[in-house]
């Protein structure tokens, strides 16, 4: 079983649970990358958006590049879709642009990492997420209250992996839950 202290959720993973089985976050994996009495902000990491790609993106972008990383590009929230924003390895820091999440993994939101992953002098590891998830202060400990969203586990290859389709149901067992006992009647006791 985890233990999770609620007044620190950075660097969580939450998953829905079958209480969000209506809408955009149904079966949906979130990196929550930043947690604080003004609220929170993550990024699903297991939604890909397979009819763009980060090679497409640089050229709409003018981005040029000699050794692009073919990096995923994710549906990554409903708050600001048109907002690209790099998860990635900390081997990259971006001053004043990046977010340290955990020890392992940062966030960057600008024009300037995306050069550089296409030049080939960015983050080993990175996945562009096109959007994010955003609660107000107080809404997401009250949706996890009202069991809304699990908390699971993932490592940072995991977390980085292309096995989107896996993401939620290795996320549950690496916490110890068996994703068949999950029933859509859940609740509190």
């Amino acid at each position: 079983m985890l233990q999770i202290d609620l007044n620190d959720l950075g660097g969580k993973i939450l998953l829905a649970t079958p209480a969000m089985n209506q809408g955009i976050f149904q079966d949906t994996v979130i990196f929550l990358c930043s947690h604080s009495k003004e609220g929170a902000m993550g990024i699903i990491i297991n939604k890909p958006l397979p009819a763009l790609s980060f090679t497409s993106i640089c050229k709409d972008l003018e981005i040029q590049g000699s050794d692009p990383l073919e990096v995923p590009i994710l549906f990554g929230g409903p708050v600001e879709k048109n907002r690209g924003i790099v998860l990635h390895s900390d081997d990259y820091i971006e001053e004043k642009e990046t977010l340290k999440c955990t020890s392992t993994v940062s966030m960057t939101a600008s024009l300037t990492v995306l050069s550089d992953l296409a030049r080939g002098e960015g983050p080993k590891q990175a996945i562009l997420a096109l959007g994010y998830a955003g609660w107000a202060p107080g809404q997401l400990e009250n949706e996890i209250a009202s069991n809304c969203w699990l908390f699971g586990k993932l490592d940072d290859k995991e977390i980085f992996s292309l096995d989107f389709e896996n993401k939620w149901s290795n996320s549950l067992k690496n916490s110890g839950v068996e994703p068949s006992k999950i029933s859509s009647n859940f609740g509190s006791a």
